[in-house]
């Protein structure tokens, strides 16, 4: 079995010192240029409440943990930069970390961040209980950063990235809330939940050059994020039923009803899709770019501060409130 020293070996020969960093992993401390990463943000993983071993393979736990972080800068408008890492295991030591390296390379790879976003330092200890993974990340507002949460004004366009509520149909399959058949190695909301993608690509150029009024990640859920949004800024918004978009893959749940097939659109987490407001301009810059992600409108921001209204719904249908994500009531077991 390696030693603790052993793997913190590894782990140095394995990753190169990135840009805007002196002095990496070998020291107490790593060493920062001047004037650099004036964003930083943190996340946890913790087993049997943000994932479960038999549903997450070791480099999904790492995907996962990394991919978290990198969704954050992301939501600021930044560029990502390198990370600490702190892991506390179980189990066969050597193998698990190996994993966990595997999983945060793939995410910053995947992420178009790789060349400076890797570790220069952490800590890794046993654990008699849980699994834990907790990550550390520093970034870099770009020229129109850093994006808040608070500068939503009336008029603007809210839109949203991607396909939300994948990652939370994937989660519902593996709970059997949801029953499929087949292999779930090869389903694709399976695969949403485990290897989520952080949207740095669109999180940089809002930052570099297009620009947002508010911008933040759907980590907590689509209209548990968005009221974020409405309560910093003090507004309101007008929202279209319709326009919520719906993943071939949701569409196709065996679900009774279009209600509860966009309930997973609006209230589920860890997808990582950026929710954002924009002006006429800002909106039309973004959809020139052609971007393969999909750019969903799905509403508009109003004066009335925390006033939220539909247009679009079916008969009978009501969205209810907020809903989301709560930390202290976990959802992975």
């Amino acid at each position: 079995m390696a030693s603790e020293f052993d793997i913190i070996d590894g782990i140095t020969r394995r990753f190169d010192t990135p840009d805007g960093v002196s002095l990496g992993i070998g020291d107490d401390a790593a060493v920062l240029e001047d004037g650099r990463f004036n964003l930083v943000t943190t996340d946890m993983l913790v087993e049997e409440v943000h994932f479960r071993s038999d549903w997450c393979s070791p480099a999904d736990i790492g995907w996962r943990a990394l991919t978290a972080s990198l969704s954050d800068i992301a939501a600021m408008g930044g560029r990502c930069g390198p990370y600490v890492a702190n892991v506390a295991m179980t189990g066969e030591e050597q193998g698990f970390v190996d994993g966990i390296l595997d999983g945060l390379e793939s995410a910053a790879e995947m992420a178009g961040s790789a060349v400076s976003t890797v570790p220069i330092g952490g800590d890794l200890t046993g654990s008699r209980g849980p699994s834990v993974v907790s990550i550390t990340l520093l970034g870099e507002s770009l020229a129109n950063g850093p994006i808040l949460r608070s500068g939503a004004i009336p008029g603007d366009h809210i839109v949203v990235t991607g396909q939300p509520g994948r990652a939370a149909a994937g989660l519902a399959i593996l709970r059997e809330t949801l029953e499929l058949k087949g292999d779930l190695d090869d389903e694709p909301l399976v695969e949403a939940y485990r290897r989520p993608v952080a949207r740095c690509d669109i999180g940089g150029l809002l930052g570099e050059t297009v620009g947002a009024h508010s911008l933040i990640d759907v980590s907590d859920g689509l209209r548990a994020d968005l009221g974020h949004i409405l309560d910093a800024s003090g507004v309101g918004a007008r929202l279209d039923w319709q326009a919520l978009p719906l993943d071939d893959a949701l569409a196709e749940l065996p679900l009774t009803d279009d209600e509860l097939r966009r309930d997973y659109v609006l209230r589920g987490g860890e997808d990582f899709e950026l929710l954002m407001t924009l002006d006429d301009r800002q909106w039309s810059e973004l959809k020139a770019l052609e971007l393969d992600v999909g750019l969903h409108r799905i509403g508009t921001v109003l004066p009335d501060e925390g006033v939220v209204e539909w247009t679009g719904l079916p008969d009978g249908i009501e969205p209810g409130s907020r809903g989301g994500w709560d930390h202290f009531r976990p959802r992975s077991g």
